[in-house]
C-alpha cells in the first residue's frame, strides 16, 4: 500500500492515490499532508497517538480551526524523510471513515474529555456549535451523576479550544468547581499525574522552555511515542544549534534503542546533510561512519569521506583506504572525489592510498585521466607517482610499449599490460620478451589455452633464432 510516501486509499468507495508532502506532530496528533497526483486536491490524514482516525479532502482551512493550529504550531517533518517513511511503514490506511462513524468509535474508546479533544481536530469540517452541543450534553450527564471533576474538565477543554464561547466561560467559575480550579494552578509536574491530557497540551504550547521540553519528552517516552520524541529532537537541533551536543546525545540513545541499524543510518544521513555548521556536521559524520563500518556499507563510507572538500584526518584516510579496498572502480566517483581532499595526508598514508586507488582509476579511466587526477601530487617523491609519470611520458610512444606493459604489471593491471605486450609483438614480431610476459600474464589470469598458444609461439621463435 505504501511506496515512496505514496498512499492508495478509498474515499467514499472511490480509489484515490495520494502523495505525502509532510507530517505534523502536535498535542497527541499526527497529521499527514498529501495531494492527488495532479497536485490539485489536498487531503489531510489524521492520527491520534499513532492510531489512524480518518482523512478529509480539504479545499480551505478555517483560520480559527484546530487544524490551522496543528499546521502552525506543530513539529513538521517534510517529505522525503526517513521518519516519515518509518511512520507510514507502521500504518494500515485503507479507507476514510465518515466523521459520524468516527465519533461513535472514539466516543466508545476514549474517556469523554479525550474523545472531545480528538473531535475538535475536525472543527475545520464540523460546526463549532455542533461540537460544543455534544460537550454540553456530556457535561450535563456528568453533573447529574455527581461527577463534578469530569464535568469541570469538559468545561476547561471547551474554554481552551474555544476561548470566546459563552457557555464554558459562564460556568467554569461556579463555586462547585473551585477546588478543581485550584488543582489546575499547580506546577506542571503535578498536572501530569492529575490530568495528563491537559498537561501534555500545555507542554506542547510551552515546549521552548528547557524544563518543559524535558517533561514533554519524558511523557512521550512513557507512552512509547518514539517517533514523536525523535521529531522533537530533530526540530530542536535546527532551532537551537547551541544545544546541539545535548540533543544529538539524546538522538543517539533513541536510535540505538528503538531503530534498526539501517533506519539509524537513514536518519543520521538526513541529519548530516542538514547541518550548516562544520563542527556539528563532523560530530554527526563520526557517529554515522561508526555505524556504517559495523554495517560494512563501504560505498556510503566512501561517499561521505569524499563528498566534503575538507581535508581528511589520518584516521579518516585509513578508513577511506579500507572502503576503497572493498569497492571496484565503477563504485567510485572520481569527479566528486578530488585529489585535493588528500592534501593534508602524510607521505606514507598517501602512497598507500594512491596504490589502492590506481587499480580503480584504471578500471574506468586511461593513463591521461589518471595522471591529471593525481596532478596535485606530481611534485612528491612517491614510488607510485614516479611510476605514473613514466607511464604518462611513454604512453604515446609505440617503441615503449614493452616498458609500458611492465609498468602496468607493477600496478597489477594485467589486462592493460597484455594490451601493451600485444602491441609490442605487432611492432616486433621476433622479440621473445613480450611473448614470455604474455605466457606469464595469461597463466596468472587462469587463461590456460591462451598461455599455451604463446608457449608454442615462443618455442617457434626460439627454433628460428
Amino acid at each position: 500500500m505504501k511506496n515512496n510516501n505514496v498512499i492508495s486509499v478509498k474515499d467514499h468507495k472511490q480509489d484515490i492515490t495520494l502523495t505525502v508532502k509532510g507530517l505534523y506532530f502536535f498535542q497527541g496528533f499526527q497529521v499527514l499532508e498529501s495531494y492527488t497526483p495532479q497536485n490539485d486536491e489536498c487531503y489531510y490524514l489524521f492520527f491520534y497517538k499513532n492510531r489512524f482516525l480518518t482523512g478529509k479532502k480539504t479545499a480551505k482551512i478555517k483560520q480559527k480551526s484546530y487544524l490551522k493550529l496543528i499546521l502552525t504550531k506543530g513539529i513538521f517533518i517534510p517529505s522525503p524523510h526517513p521518519l516519515l517513511s518509518s511512520f507510514l511503514s507502521n500504518q494500515s490506511i485503507q479507507t476514510f471513515t465518515t466523521l459520524i462513524t468516527l465519533w461513535k468509535t472514539i466516543n466508545n474508546t476514549y474517556q469523554k474529555t479525550e474523545a472531545f479533544h480528538i473531535l475538535t481536530a475536525f472543527d475545520c469540517y464540523l460546526k463549532k456549535e455542533d461540537i460544543l452541543s455534544l460537550m454540553k450534553k456530556a457535561f450535563l450527564q456528568f453533573r447529574r451523576s455527581g461527577k463534578f471533576l469530569h464535568a469541570y474538565r469538559i468545561l476547561r477543554l471547551a474554554q481552551e479550544k474555544y476561548p470566546t464561547n459563552k457557555w464554558s466561560n459562564s460556568l467554569i467559575t461556579h463555586i462547585d468547581y473551585q477546588k478543581y480550579s485550584i488543582r489546575y494552578q499547580s506546577e506542571i509536574e503535578a498536572l501530569l499525574t492529575y490530568d495528563p491530557l491537559h498537561a501534555e497540551n500545555q507542554l506542547y504550547l510551552h515546549k521552548e522552555a528547557d524544563h518543559i521540553y524535558a517533561l514533554l519528552q519524558k511523557k512521550l517516552r512513557s507512552e512509547s511515542r518514539i517517533l514523536e520524541c525523535l521529531a522533537l529532537h530533530l526540530h530542536n537541533l535546527s532551532t537551537n544549534p547551541h544545544s546541539f551536543n545535548h540533543y544529538f546525545d539524546e538522538i543517539q540513545v533513541i536510535l540505538h534503542s528503538n531503530f534498526t541499524k539501517q533506519e539509524a543510518i537513514s536518519i543520521l544521513y538526513n541529519l548530516y546533510n542538514q547541518q550548516s555548521s562544520n563542527e556539528n556536521k563532523d560530530k554527526v559524520q563520526q557517529h554515522l561512519l561508526s555505524i556504517l563500518v559495523s554495517a560494512k556499507q563501504y560505498k556510503d563510507i566512501f561517499t561521505i569521506l569524499t563528498e566534503n572538500p575538507t581535508s581528511l584526518s589520518p584516521s579518516q584516510t585509513d578508513l577511506l583506504v579500507e572502503a576503497i579496498n572493498h569497492l571496484d572502480g565503477k563504485s567510485l566517483s572520481f569527479e566528486t572525489f578530488q585529489a585535493e581532499h588528500l592534501a593534508s595526508t602524510n607521505g606514507q598514508q598517501l602512497e598507500k592510498l594512491i596504490v589502492t586507488l590506481l587499480p580503480r582509476l584504471f578500471e574506468t579511466h586511461d593513463i591521461k585521466y589518471t595522471y591529471n587526477w593525481l596532478q596535485p601530487f606530481m611534485h612528491l617523491p612517491l614510488p607510485s607517482i614516479n611510476t605514473i609519470k613514466k607511464m604518462y611520458e611513454i604512453s604515446e610512444e609505440p617503441d615503449k610499449q614493452l616498458d609500458m606493459g611492465e609498468l602496468y604489471y607493477e600496478l597489477k593491471q594485467l589486462p592493460q599490460a597484455i594490451d601493451c605486450f600485444l602491441w609490442d609483438i605487432e611492432m616486433n614480431p621476433t622479440n621473445s620478451i613480450p611473448i614470455r610476459w604474455l605466457i606469464k600474464l595469461y597463466g596468472e589470469l587462469g587463461m590456460v589455452e591462451e598461455s599455451k598458444s604463446y608457449q608454442y609461439l615462443y618455442k617457434q621463435i626460439q627454433k628460428s633464432s
